[in-house]
């Protein structure tokens, strides 16, 4: 029946019955008929005894001949029979000839039950083609091309069978109508010469037609896993991919001993094409997937080296600074504790000797007492400076962990500020030299923390007098100027030595000094920094060139 054509032209003598003259369908046969063999049997005969309006075939035959004879022609859709009795939906168009030989009908038969199979095909590859289009997983996308295809045909049942990548054992891949347990069975088949339909077709790449599993050789070793469920006919057709090669097969059942259609054959063809496109795009997303993941594997391989690399090189940093830090604290605190000690030391002698003296009678003049209690004062004011200096250190030092974090928030005079900052400088450092200009405006007022600003300003102060005027006459410049957004901008410009750009760029990092071991710990400027950035709300920028004075510019908000 793979021959039938589409389109056929039968000459039909118009008398009762329906004889037939003649038929014309090129080399195709006309229902599973051959033209010739169609001779003088009744049109009845080429039809199912009724029509799917239950109307017996015979009947309506003589009514459209009678409406044929009166009309002259007639058009109209009818069902016909093929040979091996399936049913065939026909557009039937008559014509009514008259000869002298008598009257006749030309019978124009067109199968659109094919162009209707043909359509449906279609709409089916074409909603296959957009789930795989879309990136729809591959279980659902199989067991829709499954259903599509049972669709069309009474008791079909389809199956997908997977090969595994060793190239020798079967997986499941949909067979929504099939039994559990069934497919469960076919799961790690091996494939083979021998190996039912599937198998064979995947190892022999040919589709393979069964038309009875009960006597087929192909079928000796499964036989007994397939009749049980009722099965009796299985056609299987090898799945390929892009340059895979066989990748699975596509398999249709019946519980009924028969070979393939026509329709059928075209819908195995294109449900196995349809599924070699699934599955090769599910198979290159996984490898796509496998190597993101890999790739996402490797980068978080290589970050947890740069991570830990990174640490080792911040704790080494840490390490370093510290090291600095701790050279810098115990040279800077040995100098006045050393003082004090010395100082300590030379004044226990001194009394040591001076109360032997006294135990042993020995006369004392004015001038000898007078010399002692002056060497007694001087000695303990040198301790008392030292002591008051190593405290002032460790209380600078201290400013890294401490903070500001008792600071009281207040409204306050930024001038008023500006000149307190300046007398605390003026009474711990001999400053003589150093002359103050306050070019701040009296009555601006802020909102913030005064002592706070009070640390920062006098730490600023005293960087312009020890490193920026070191025992010079100089001039230090405080002026200030509202700005927009509420805020202000409050500058400290010396005119003293400078600092070269690379001193700039360091200057407030923790620690970093060009007078460690000489009376800088390098935490003035990054505190300072710290502060103006954390509690005050504002920006701390520093400019300075070798030999044009420094200028240090606060930007800060008049309130918070």
């Amino acid at each position: 029946m793979d021959d039938m054509t589409h389109v056929a032209i039968l000459l039909v003598k118009a008398a009762p019955g329906l004889p037939i003259l003649g038929a014309a369908s090129g080399h195709a046969k006309v229902l599973g008929y051959d033209p010739l063999a169609l001779r003088d049997m009744p049109l009845a005969l080429l039809c199912p005894a009724c029509q799917p309006d239950g109307r017996a075939s015979a009947e309506l035959l003589d009514e459209l001949l009678a409406q044929v004879q009166q009309a002259g022609a007639a058009s109209l859709r009818w069902t016909f029979e093929t040979r091996n009795g399936e049913p065939r939906l026909h557009e039937l168009h008559l014509t009514l000839n008259l000869r002298d030989d008598g009257a006749q009908l030309a019978v124009c038969m067109v199968d659109i039950s094919r162009m209707q199979f043909a359509e449906r095909l279609n709409d089916a590859k074409n909603e296959l083609l957009e789930m795989v289009a879309t990136g729809q997983p591959l279980s659902p996308v199989l067991a829709r091309l499954t259903a599509l295809i049972e669709a069309p045909f009474d008791g079909l049942y389809c199956t997908v069978l997977l090969l595994d990548l060793d190239g020798r054992h079967v997986r499941p891949g949909a067979g929504p109508r099939m039994p559990a347990e069934y497919m469960q069975a076919l799961d790690g088949a091996e494939i083979g010469p021998t190996a039912g339909s599937c198998g064979t077709a995947m190892f022999d790449d040919r589709v393979v037609i069964v038309d009875n599993i009960a006597t087929h050789p192909l079928w000796t070793n499964y036989r007994d896993l397939a009749l049980p469920y009722g099965f009796k006919a299985c056609w299987s057709a090898p799945i390929h991919g892009p340059e895979r090669g066989v990748i699975g097969s596509f398999a249709m059942y019946y519980r009924e001993v028969r070979r393939p259609t026509t329709e059928e054959l075209a819908a195995l063809h294109t449900a196995s094409h349809l599924a070699g496109i699934a599955i090769d795009q599910a198979r290159r997303t996984e490898e796509r997937q496998r190597a993101a993941q890999w790739l996402e594997e490797q980068v978080q391989a290589r970050t947890r080296e740069l991570l830990a690399a990174q640490d080792e090189l911040v704790n080494s940093r840490k390490l370093a600074a510290l090291g600095r830090l701790l050279s810098g604290i115990s040279h800077e605190l040995n100098t006045p504790l050393g003082n004090a000690l010395l100082s300590a030391s030379a004044l226990r002698a001194a009394s040591a000797g001076f109360a032997e003296r006294l135990a042993g009678g020995q006369p004392l003049k004015r001038q000898e007492l007078a010399d002692w209690l002056t060497q007694t004062r001087e000695g303990a004011t040198l301790v008392e400076q030292n002591v008051d200096r190593a405290l002032r250190l460790i209380s600078r030092f201290r400013q890294l962990t401490d903070g500001s974090g008792h600071a009281e928030r207040a409204r306050f005079d930024l001038r008023d500020a500006v000149l307190r900052a300046w007398a605390r400088v003026q009474s711990r450092l001999s400053v003589e030299q150093v002359q103050l200009a306050c070019e701040v405006p009296t009555g601006l007022v802020l909102d913030s923390y005064p002592e706070v600003l009070l640390q920062v300003l006098e730490q600023l102060m005293e960087n312009a007098c020890l490193h920026g005027l070191p025992g010079r006459a100089g001039r230090l410049l405080v002026g200030a100027r509202p700005g927009a957004d509420a805020r202000l901008t409050l500058t400290l410009h010396d005119n003293g030595v400078g600092m070269p750009a690379t001193d700039v760029a360091r200057a407030c990092e923790p620690f970093f000094t060009t007078t460690f071991g000489r009376g800088g710990s390098g935490l003035g400027l990054f505190v300072a920094h710290s502060l103006v950035g954390g509690m005050l709300g504002g920006s701390l920028q520093l400019q300075s060139q070798p030999g044009e004075g420094t200028t240090v510019r606060l930007e800060l908000p008049l309130s918070p």
